[in-house]
């Protein structure tokens, strides 16, 4: 896996990463197969970018020669790309800047008396044979978008704060300040901006290298490799279910491709051996739980087809959901502005939408926003003891204080997809692949957060934001379809080819630390495996926790250190 990182320690005091390419001495900075873009100015000062950053080299040359802390905090989200900046002052001073929308993620943890900085958990876990951090497992059990201060998936590891600027002065006094916040803006100018970040983010991902993208027939993938076919050739990758290559998604894939004939177009038919559940024991560890952990045979299979077509770039439409397809938790902030009438229309059109009494979601609204976000629905299978945990854990997302209910929710969710996104791209490397994710972008965010919420939300169209951003660049009858294809069938028949296994699973390491009641969650995994509908997306994530845990053991052997202090 590509990662970066440093320690803020003398140079034969502090550990190594084996493989790392030294970017600077004093104080050790370092790449370990990551992108990094570096400028030097006169006095000794000396700034990294890591990660994908869309600036030119005079950009980061001014920048370094002449900016200040505010216009290093403005460029911290000026260009296109997920990237994290770093700055040795040369008197002694280090600054880092996290990237707001959480896409590369920064962490610090200290190993005898040194401070290391690191865009992996996993590898300062590695450095201090670190256990998993019990009560960031609580907390991502009970809300896996919840904030954590202080914490990470590893004991004794700790994630910056996304968006916020970390400085460690010559006496070793160090700060952490928020440097952004998101600004208002309309709708209109939100679009126009959206599309041009859209085109930009993934222009400098397709440039000069062979490129696929998902091209599930839906807005987010199709958005991407529309973008993608507009620089070249593309390969677009369309699941279906095998023996059936007509109707649906499919269908709106190739409407997509009839109109870019640059993308070719591969159908992947999905059989037994790539439903869900199967081959769990083949996932490699990252830096916390894997999204994607319990579809593991699809995803992995996924790879294997793209590293044979010669496949260096991967697009994912992975966070599209979270910033276009928002819950109705804007309702919560209509209370707050006394907005009632309209309070009144959109509670009836989402009861409407669903079939159901507007009542709950006012009622919700009143007293309770989190349960229109669905982060308060009951969760019987985690033990008391794990709920009072997360519940000590947790704390308000940072900048949450500035924002309505809406909005935090929006960058809780945006963030985390952001953060893990990381652990999807250490699995395609495993492969030698980059995947990427350009709905995780900062400008991109900011571009969805510029938008009023109740300006963004609707029941009467699918991802209308979305969809007015890239008219002109989809057939319209791919932009007007509703929500694609839905695969919770597919859960369930891969539930119950693979029932035993995943029983095992309630039974685990989760079950020992005391955060799982075993018998609850069996007794759900059964209902799920014979077709009843049950939480998936509350349940996947205890699943995929219990996996990350058994392949925990490894820890200190993937990431290898030359030497410690």
């Amino acid at each position: 896996m590509g990662w970066f990182g440093g320690a803020l320690a003398p140079p034969d005091t502090a550990p190594t990463p084996v493989g790392a390419h030294v970017l600077w001495h004093e104080p050790p900075t370092w790449s370990v197969g990551a992108t990094v873009r570096l400028a030097r100015a006169s006095g000794g000062r000396r700034l990294a970018v890591f990660g994908l950053c869309g600036a030119v080299d005079d950009e980061l040359n001014r920048l370094v020669e002449q900016a200040g802390t505010r216009e290093l905090d403005v460029a911290a989200t000026a260009w296109t790309g997920a990237y994290a900046i770093a700055l040795d002052d040369g008197k002694g001073a280090f600054t880092l800047w996290g990237d707001p929308a959480g896409a590369c993620p920064l962490y610090l943890a200290r190993a005898h008396g040194v401070l290391l900085w690191s865009s992996s958990s996993l590898a300062l876990a590695s450095l201090l044979g670190s256990s998993p951090d019990r009560g960031w497992l609580a907390a991502h059990l009970a809300d896996p978008t919840a904030w954590t201060p202080g914490r990470s998936a590893w004991a004794d590891v700790e994630q910056l704060p996304p968006g916020h600027r970390w400085t460690i002065s010559p006496n070793g006094a160090s700060a952490c300040v928020p440097y952004w916040e998101p600004s208002p803006g309309t709708r209109g100018a939100s679009v126009r901006r959206l599309r041009d970040d859209l085109a930009n983010s993934v222009l400098i991902r397709a440039t000069g290298r062979a490129i696929s993208s998902d091209l599930s027939g839906g807005l987010d993938s199709s958005t991407l490799a529309a973008h993608a076919a507009q620089h070249g050739p593309v390969l677009g990758v369309t699941h279906h279910p095998r023996g059936r290559e007509r109707g649906g998604d499919i269908d709106h894939a190739r409407e997509v491709v009839r109109a870019y004939p640059s993308i070719q177009h591969h159908l992947m038919p999905l059989g037994r051996e790539h439903l869900p559940f199967t081959d769990l024991g083949t996932l490699v560890l990252t830096d916390e739980p894997a999204p994607s952990s319990i579809t593991v045979a699809q995803l992995f299979s996924e790879f294997v087809l793209l590293k044979s077509e010669g496949t260096e770039v991967h697009l994912t439409g992975d966070g599209g959901d979270s910033l276009f397809l928002p819950p109705p938790v804007h309702l919560a902030d209509l209370v707050r502005a006394g907005r009632l009438l309209r309070l009144g229309s959109d509670a009836r059109s989402w009861a409407r939408l669903h079939r159901t009494s507007p009542w709950p979601a006012l009622a919700a609204a009143w007293r309770n926003p989190d349960r229109l976000a669905g982060t308060a629905d009951p969760k019987p299978w985690l033990t008391s003891d794990a709920l009072d945990l997360a519940d000590a854990v947790i704390s308000s997302c940072p900048h949450g204080k500035l924002l309505g209910h809406a909005d935090r929710h929006l960058l809780a969710e945006c963030r985390y997809v952001g953060r893990t996104a990381a652990t999807e791209n250490q699995l395609a490397a495993a492969f030698g692949i980059e995947m990427h994710n350009p709905f995780t972008d900062a400008r991109i965010l900011e571009s969805v957060l510029a938008v009023p919420a109740d300006a963004r939300w609707s029941a009467h169209r699918y991802k209308p934001l979305l969809a007015d951003a890239v008219r002109g660049l989809l057939p319209d009858s791919v932009i007007r379809r509703g929500a694609k294809g839905l695969f919770a069938m597919d859960h369930h028949h891969g539930l119950r080819a693979n029932l035993n296994h995943v029983l095992n699973l309630a039974d685990g390491y989760l079950a020992d630390l005391g955060l799982v009641r075993p018998a609850a969650l069996r007794s759900l995994l059964r209902r799920g495996a014979l077709g009843i509908d049950i939480p998936w997306g509350l349940i996947e994530p205890v699943l995929g926790a219990e996996l990350w845990l058994r392949a925990s053991g490894t820890a200190t052997q993937l990431v290898r250190w030359e030497a410690k202090p």
